[in-house]
């Protein structure tokens, strides 16, 4: 299906969301995506974005970031990660509660699961953009960033070199929703070998829905701990945990999502403008007057740059 939107200077972009299933034979496998292409005059192929949902989340989520992504010229993907994905909900083990299902689910061989998921899926772009019918000659594999919230962020962290892992070169910019610290490790250590930019996103009220003592607050400690790349952190006031993801559900918005949502989208679209278009006014926006005038009175920023 196609939404349409109409931009600066007349010019009108139709949007088409559209899902798939891809297999990895390698692993046995299936990882199912959901696109939103811009389908539009303008310059191909188009920058790509991959997005990694949290716990329970599905590639349904970030409807809200991949229509205004892909209106302003990104293809984007969003990627659902089986075993932490939304059957955690429906398919629980001898009566668990989803609270036990999804704390199951947080655990070492899951996040490598989903790290392989992003290899796979950049090589299945590589592969794609020569032959396939919806996306040939529509990913610009030079310029690819990707973007995850809560369980997914470590997903994003593991794919920019987050220890043990090692960064992909073909991710050039991040951006992590509810990011989540390290577990009883050196926090600097771990992240030493980081060098692709970051942007940041929490709230003042971002809990974790699995550890009742975590502290929303701690969410800041890997922009506190990165140092070899440029970073940004966005603080929502109030914001809580359910913020950034824009999965479906029930009884629509919350008025802090209304509110805040576009903003999100504003806010993230100028970094991969900045860091995948190498756009010198987007760059100047984030750092200049432009992200703290947007966040003025609903939250605070702060940016760090290498030493």
């Amino acid at each position: 299906m196609a939404t349409t939107f109409l931009l600066a200077m007349s010019i009108v972009v139709s949007v088409t969301n559209d899902t798939d299933n891809w297999h990895d034979a390698g692993r046995d496998r299936t990882i199912p995506v959901r696109f939103f292409i811009p389908e539009a005059d303008l310059a191909k192929p188009y920058p790509t974005v991959l997005l990694s949902h949290g716990l329970g989340g599905s590639r349904d989520g970030f409807g809200y970031l991949g229509n205004d992504w892909a209106k302003h010229g990104y293809l984007v993907v969003v990627m659902q990660h089986p075993g932490s994905d939304s059957t955690l909900r429906t398919e629980r083990r001898n009566g668990e509660t989803i609270l036990q299902a999804m704390t199951r689910a947080v655990n070492a061989q899951e996040a490598q699961h989903r790290a392989d998921d992003v290899r796979f899926v950049l090589d299945e772009l590589e592969r794609r953009h020569k032959s396939d019918e919806k996306l040939a000659g529509k990913i610009d594999k030079n310029h690819i960033g990707i973007g995850g919230h809560s369980f997914g962020s470590q997903t994003v962290f593991a794919a920019v070199g987050r220890l043990p892992y090692r960064a992909d070169p073909r991710i050039k910019a991040a951006i992590v929703m509810s990011p989540s610290p390290p577990q009883k490790i050196d926090p600097v250590f771990v992240h030493k070998n980081i060098k692709t930019p970051i942007l940041h996103l929490t709230g003042t009220n971002d809990k974790s829905p699995i550890q009742k003592d975590f502290k929303p607050e701690d969410r800041r400690i890997p922009f506190d701990s990165v140092t070899g790349t440029d970073q940004y952190l966005v603080i929502f006031k109030d914001g809580n945990h359910l913020l950034f993801s824009g999965h479906p559900r029930m009884f629509g918005l919350t008025a802090m999502e209304k509110k805040c949502q576009p903003i999100i989208a504003e806010i993230t679209r100028h970094f991969l403008d900045a860091y995948l278009k190498d756009n010198i006014e987007a760059k100047t926006w984030l750092r200049k007057n432009g992200l703290t005038e947007i966040m003025h009175n609903i939250g605070h920023v702060e940016i760090k740059q290498p030493r």
